[in-house]
């Protein structure tokens, strides 16, 4: 079983910076270098000659084409196309990891030190870990190289960690958060998903409309109606919708809940979702304030 990763100071202190997207970047070669150096000296991979020659394999170097010309493993993963170097780290998953064994000449047979799955799940968190590291838009899961999620939900999330940097939505922040710990790791909890970032909407809007409710539907029900600065009604039922899924989904909120299953769609939607009630409730509430007089 692969711990939970938990990103660097510097990845939990970006803040609403853009994942990397469609590039690769040469920190991150570097970085991937280092690990297979040590899965190398642990015996986790076999050795240089075999990276260097599935490196030429993916970057479809003619083998012996040209004598003259050898290039280091190095080389070669620092001058691969960007989704060629995501395809390296799934093939070091699948095909480059190996068990380690040693011959015991008493028992005359090999004996297994470290099976091949725990170097896999290994690997798997040290890939894990390097992409939070750096910010990349990808997340590595059962051998493949996966979308965190699709570019709209980045760009939501992004919007809403940026409102959610008020000091006053420290509550709200930590659940949000928390949805997105739940949704990126190496091991997803699509339930939590859902229940946290509903949660972080709850927070947000019990501090912006404070004495209009404990729940988040009775604070949306308070600010419904059709005057300015109020939440019409068609607009209120989405709030309602996603809160009242909290409520009943499967594994969710209540036991024995029956009101559907949290697929992972269905967690990256409330993800994008809760983001955007976010931003649009902080913004609500600005245009309530009281103009300040200078």
């Amino acid at each position: 079983m692969v711990n939970e990763i938990i990103p660097p100071f510097s990845a939990r202190n970006r803040g609403a910076a853009a994942q990397i997207d469609n590039q690769c970047p040469e920190s991150t070669r570097i970085g991937l270098l280092y690990l297979v150096r040590q899965l190398i000296e642990v015996k986790y991979v076999e050795g240089w000659k075999e990276v260097k020659t599935e490196l030429q394999r993916i970057a479809r170097v003619l083998p012996e084409a040209d004598p003259a010309y050898d290039p280091s493993p190095q080389e070669l993963l620092l001058a691969l196309a960007w989704d060629k170097v995501l395809d390296f780290c799934e093939r070091l998953y699948s095909h480059l990891a190996r068990e380690v064994s040693y011959y015991d000449h008493d028992l005359e047979s090999s004996v297994v030190v470290t099976p091949k799955s725990e170097v896999q799940g290994f690997i798997t968190g040290e890939l894990q870990r390097l992409f939070l590291e750096e910010n990349l838009a990808f997340e590595f899961s059962g051998g493949v190289v996966r979308r965190r999620g699709r570019r709209h939900t980045a760009t939501q999330i992004a919007r809403a960690e940026l409102a959610l940097g008020d000091p006053r939505f420290s509550a709200a922040r930590a659940h949000y958060n928390k949805a997105l710990k739940f949704f990126r790791n190496v091991q997803p909890d699509y339930e939590n998903v859902v229940k946290e970032a509903v949660c972080a909407v709850e927070a947000v809007a019990r501090v912006l409309f404070p004495g209009k409710g404990k729940t988040l539907g009775e604070v949306v029900k308070s600010v419904t109606g059709s005057e300015s600065g109020q939440l019409p009604k068609a607009i209120a039922n989405t709030f309602h919708g996603l809160y009242g899924f909290r409520n009943s989904g499967d594994g969710v909120g209540h036991g024995g809940a029956d009101g559907g299953a949290v697929t992972k769609e269905i967690a990256e939607y409330a993800l994008a979702v809760a983001a955007s009630q976010i931003v649009f409730l902080a913004d609500l509430a600005a245009t309530l304030e009281s103009d300040v007089p200078f």
